[in-house]
């Protein structure tokens, strides 16, 4: 009984392959009778245009004997001598390819064609005329008879042209009557196969989805929703065949799986209480490690900062001073006796002044970043900051030719922060964009406001900042210009994180950098 739904399939499918084989083999063959007879009327439309060319020399060679009779123009007497020898070749070629077929109407042909022959025989008086009228340039009354009645050997060949293509008509009716024939062959197969394949094909259709889709599909929805949970679910079916038995496991299963279910549901949520509980702790734990070194590292930063700027300004800056001092007395005491242009000591001396005012601001440059003051937030207008800092820059941005562009809001957001720090950072992000732009460009700074926040944006069309060197911009002491000290950026990052912001940049190769800061305006 379980093999009944197999064996039913295999023989639906067996009658449906044969009765394809069937149609099939009996389309094919009239399709091949049908390419066969296309062609045959193709070879027999050549040899229609073929005798249709005889035809048109006969004709041609007609006019050209008028012609001369009329006029007794040589060249058309030649003519005529040439079309004669051209419908030979062809009546001869013709001849040859009737003689090598095989249906009954090429005797009918063949006897035509040595008619056609006979009458070319009886043209040939036009060569002999051809050949006098050549030699003595004189065309006798008895020439001239002589090619009037050829005439009438021409007019026969081409009523013989036309009752081989009649031959040719009736053959090439003939196959496309075949042909037709076998189109409705094909046209009453293939209604036949619509009328009776489509019935069937929906009482087949009916049949397997009674007895195979629609118990499949209820069994997939249910399996569906058995994956999703619902291990209450059942199904039932009446069929003793192996979709029965198939129905009869998935419930069995279900029922076994509904037991445990309950049990590895409660194991479950423990488990999942636990893992919470857990992870909660972890992710507390790693964000409190992650503030906790990230404040150490900064700390030691600093503190190795400070230790560096507390020893240097107390073991150099006092005998600097000293130096300063007594190298503003030697300036002051070689103007006095001998001038700056006769003292061969006054650069030197000049020199010493500079390095001596250089190392103080590195000095100053040290303690500054060790010794960082709390902002002091006061109402400032921040679009005034840009324009001061845009004006004391533009000099300097004109004479390395770049143009210095802003976009700033109508009425600028005025909120709580430290006047002079912000300027500070204007100034370094600008001052540091004027030398990545040796052959000029554009340095704009833009002002816009999001979330509460206040967001100034500086770019630059510059070289750009190396990959290798990106992470490292914030780090103090890093730098790659020349004679610095790197502590600009570091210090920005430090005012920006002061104020409760933060400064972001991306930057790329040959196109420039973009720094952006974002400040809060709500201190509260």
């Amino acid at each position: 009984m379980l093999k009944r739904l197999d064996r039913n399939i295999t023989i639906a499918n067996l009658i449906a392959f044969t009765v394809a084989i069937l149609v099939g083999g009996t389309s094919l063959f009239l399709a091949k009778n049908i390419l066969h007879n296309a062609y045959k009327i193709e070879q027999e439309s050549r040899n229609i245009i073929f005798v249709d060319s005889i035809h048109t020399d006969a004709y041609q060679l007609v006019l050209d004997l008028h012609h001369f009779l009329l006029k007794h123009d040589s060249v058309s007497l030649q003519g005529a001598v040439t079309l004669l020898s051209r419908i030979k070749e062809k009546i001869e070629e013709y001849k040859a390819v009737e003689e090598a077929e095989k249906y009954e109407e090429r005797n009918d042909e063949i006897e035509r064609l040595d008619k056609m022959a006979r009458d070319v025989q009886g043209l040939g008086i036009i060569k002999d005329v051809f050949n006098r009228v050549t030699k003595t340039g004189i065309l006798s009354e008895e020439d001239m008879k002589l090619l009037e009645n050829s005439e009438i050997f021409a007019y026969e060949i081409e009523s013989l042209t036309k009752e081989i293509n009649q031959v040719h008509a009736k053959k090439i009716k003939q196959w496309i009557g075949e042909s037709l024939s076998g189109m409705w062959g094909v046209t009453v197969i293939y209604t036949a196969v619509i009328l009776f394949g489509l019935p069937l094909i929906y009482i087949t259709h009916r049949l397997l989805k009674r007895h195979i889709t629609s118990p499949i599909k209820e069994l997939a929805y249910a399996t569906a929703r058995f994956s999703e949970g619902h291990f209450e679910d059942r199904v039932h079916t009446d069929s003793q065949t192996e979709i029965g038995l198939l129905y009869q496991s998935f419930n069995k299963m279900a029922e076994r799986l509904q037991e445990h279910d309950e049990l590895l549901r409660k194991f479950n949520e423990e488990l999942e209480r636990k893992v919470k509980e857990r992870t909660l702790e972890l992710h507390l734990t790693n964000e409190q490690l992650q503030k906790t070194q990230n404040a150490l590292i900064r700390a030691e930063k600093i503190a190795a900062v400070g230790q560096i700027a507390t020893s240097v300004a107390h073991e150099i800056k006092n005998p600097l001073n000293s130096l300063s001092i007594n190298t503003q007395i030697l300036l002051r005491g070689i103007k006095v006796k001998c001038g700056p242009e006769e003292c061969p000591f006054f650069e030197s001396s000049n020199l010493m002044q500079y390095e001596i005012r250089r190392t103080n601001n590195i000095l100053d440059s040290f303690v500054s970043y060790a010794k960082f003051p709390e902002p002091k937030f006061m109402p400032n207008d921040i679009n005034q900051i840009v324009r001061e800092v845009a004006a004391f820059i533009s000099s300097a941005a004109n004479e390395g030719g770049i143009s210095v562009e802003l976009s700033l809001p109508d009425t600028g957001p005025v909120f709580l922060f430290d006047r002079p720090q912000i300027k500070q950072v204007l100034m370094n992000l600008c001052q540091n964009a004027i030398p990545a732009m040796p052959q000029g460009g554009i340095l704009k700074t833009a002002i816009t406001s999001s979330d509460n926040n206040v967001i100034i944006i500086v770019s630059d069309t510059g070289i750009g900042i190396p990959e290798k060197n990106l992470g490292n911009i914030f780090t103090p002491f890093f730098s790659t210009n020349e004679g610095g000290l790197g502590l600009g950026l570091s210090i920005v990052q430090k005012i920006i994180e002061g104020h409760g912001g933060r400064i972001s940049f991306r930057s790329k190769v040959g196109e420039g950098t973009v720094f952006e800061i974002v400040l809060p305006v709500d201190r509260g």
